[in-house]
């Protein structure tokens, strides 16, 4: 049987992000527009709480995270498993120890703000937006 390699999808974004309405880690409603635009790249991790690639990523991604954000990037992640995947997000942050924040997108729509805001249709995690 033949191995499966993850998909790993870069979009470079440069649009207004208001497409993502989520929610902080605390329950409290966010939008990304609230964490890029301040002078530095901003690269979105976005992630579900059973994929393998992104579980071996998060390392190297909280290392870059270190590396650059308060010189001229950060890192958000984006768990797409919605607000009912709570307790096994916080699990798997935890675990992790990240520095970077992690924000639940609402998994009921999703797949239509992805679409609005890249133009197109989403198809596997990790993927990671780019904002410039």
């Amino acid at each position: 049987m033949r191995a499966l390699l993850p998909t790993l999808v870069l979009l470079l974004v440069s649009s207004v992000a208001s497409a993502f309405e989520l929610q902080r880690m605390d329950g409290v409603r966010t939008n990304v527009d609230d964490h890029v635009g301040d002078g530095r790249w901003t690269l979105v991790m976005l992630w579900t709480t059973d994929c393998v690639p992104c579980e071996r990523q998060k390392p190297m991604i909280g290392a870059f995270h270190d590396a650059h954000a308060e010189r001229d990037a950060h890192v958000i992640g984006i768990a797409l498993d919605g607000p009912a995947a709570l307790p096994e997000i916080r699990r798997i942050v935890d675990r992790h120890a990240g520095s970077y924040p992690t924000l639940v997108a609402f998994d009921d729509v999703f797949a239509e703000q992805f679409a609005a805001l890249t133009g197109r249709a989403f198809r596997a995690t990790p993927t990671y937006l780019l904002y410039t």
